[in-house]
């Protein structure tokens, strides 16, 4: 499966999602004394460890998944996070109206029914779902990654079966003054109603058709194309799903933290531990130490910058170029003001 520019080969609604289920996080005093092999328990997790050896390493807690004939490594799943990263066929990321880096990779993002757990046992469930993905044979289904780029400029429309266009070019939908602040959520951009578990149904503004704000794109992907349950508001505590705002995101959707700024106005100083589908947050406006933006990192390109897709009013919309500030994360206009990356 190619990707060239944002048009992707085989796209359709497999992988749409608008429900799901999450666990709790890691329990915080299990940590694996150095690199072991995980035991199993359960038919399906017995069946899935004669194929493949599952290794856990620390620094985050994680279970690399490694094939037993060769050793190649096929899987890492996070401990407490349902973003799973999967070796499949090479790919290309391009946006060339925006810029012309690309970004070619062989890693492939999927959200896991349930956070991975701290062991010693894989629930059937989870092993069963692990073990379909892995033999997974003939085209794959779109994943994290590939519908990000479903809202680059140019991006073609795509509709399910009740007719709600669910991707295609999307504009910046977010007013920012002293007087109003208000963003395009992803059921603004949809043009549907939402029901939420902490308001009820909810109708679209009529005002944002089209249109996302920048935690509106990351609702969109990570929620209603993968599962990850929505609220209606920002949190003032821990919630297992995305709350409404990027700052809100940050400090209390339940998640792995991955890099974490050293003092409120300061970038994290050690990125790699990062992997693509990690959602970055950053300080743009006046307050450095304020979380305004957020976007998906997905890669490095072919000059070794960390590339993230964001929505963003540059570019009018998704975009993962260099239109007012290189669209990477690590240096530049962007690495000075990131705060924080998370693994959902």
């Amino acid at each position: 499966m190619a990707i060239v520019g944002v048009a992707a080969v085989g796209v359709g609604l497999a992988m749409v999602n608008t429900g799901g289920s999450t666990s709790d996080g890691p329990d915080p005093t299990w940590r694996p004394a150095a690199p072991g092999d995980r035991p199993v328990g359960g038919p399906t997790a017995e069946r899935l460890a004669e194929e493949y050896e599952l290794l856990d390493l620390a620094d985050p807690t994680r279970t690399q998944v490694r094939r037993r004939a060769d050793q190649t490594v096929v899987a890492t799943l996070t401990v407490g996070a349902r973003t799973a990263v999967f070796a499949g066929p090479r790919r290309r990321f391009a946006e060339p109206s925006t810029t012309p880096a690309v970004v070619e990779s062989t890693r492939w993002v999927r959200v896991a029914p349930q956070a991975w757990p701290p062991g010693p046992h894989i629930p059937e469930s989870l092993a069963h779902w692990l073990l379909a993905e892995l033999q997974r044979d003939g085209d794959l289904p779109v994943d994290v990654l590939a519908a990000a780029m479903q809202y680059l400029p140019g991006a073609p429309d795509l509709r399910d079966r009740h007719g709600v266009r669910y991707a295609g070019d999307a504009g910046f939908g977010y007013v920012h003054s002293r007087d109003e602040r208000d963003g395009a959520d992803f059921y603004d951009y949809l043009e549907i109603p939402w029901h939420f578990p902490d308001a009820g149904n909810v109708k679209p503004s009529g005002r944002w058709g089209r249109d996302l704000d920048c935690s509106g794109f990351l609702r969109l992907v990570y929620g209603y194309r993968f599962g990850i349950p929505l609220f209606s508001q920002t949190a003032t505590t821990t919630v297992d799903g995305l709350p409404r705002t990027a700052a809100s995101m940050a400090a209390y959707a339940r998640a792995v933290v991955i890099a974490a700024a050293p003092s409120p106005s300061r970038s994290p100083t050690d990125l790699s531990a990062m992997q693509p589908g990690d959602l970055a947050f950053f300080a743009l406006h006046d307050d450095p130490a304020l979380i305004t933006h957020s976007g998906i990192y997905i890669g490095d390109d072919a000059d070794g910058g960390m590339r993230f897709v964001s929505s963003r009013g540059t570019v009018d919309g998704p975009t993962f170029g260099d239109v007012r500030g290189d669209g990477v994360l690590d240096s530049g206009y962007f690495g000075k003001r990131l705060r924080r990356v998370i693994r959902l």
